[in-house]
């Protein structure tokens, strides 16, 4: 497990605004979240709405859109809940994933994946 915090942007489907936040990387989460007003001042919209289990394992109905993320140069479109105003934006596996982003728990950074398997 690592937890700790890197600097991010996200931007509306066609990447003409972006949003620069901090998130918390955290590796027990699957799905990335942002507070859903930032979504919208994007003009992302919710295309699914899915039950999710929170850390807490509380299950809840929530809406999921599209957007595009940058991070440490790379760029990938993900899908990304929206979350209750003034929770900190997270960064789950998933967006780890799509970036071929890996952690490094010692030096709590995030680290090209090299030589991956396909």
């Amino acid at each position: 497990m690592a937890v700790f915090s890197v600097e991010i942007s996200i931007a509306d489907q066609e990447r003409q605004q972006w949003i620069d936040l901090s998130a918390t990387v955290d590796t027990r989460a699957f799905m990335m979240s942002v507070p859903g007003s930032l979504l919208r001042e994007l003009g992302v919209a919710p295309v699914i709405n899915r039950s999710i289990r929170m850390a807490d394992g509380a299950t809840r109905n929530m809406d999921i859109g599209y957007t595009w993320l940058r991070l440490n140069g790379r760029e990938a479109m993900m899908h990304i809940v929206f979350n209750d105003e003034y929770t900190t934006p997270l960064l789950g596996a998933q967006a780890l994933d799509n970036l071929l982003l890996a952690v490094d728990p010692v030096e709590q950074k995030l680290i090209p994946l090299v030589n991956t398997p396909l």
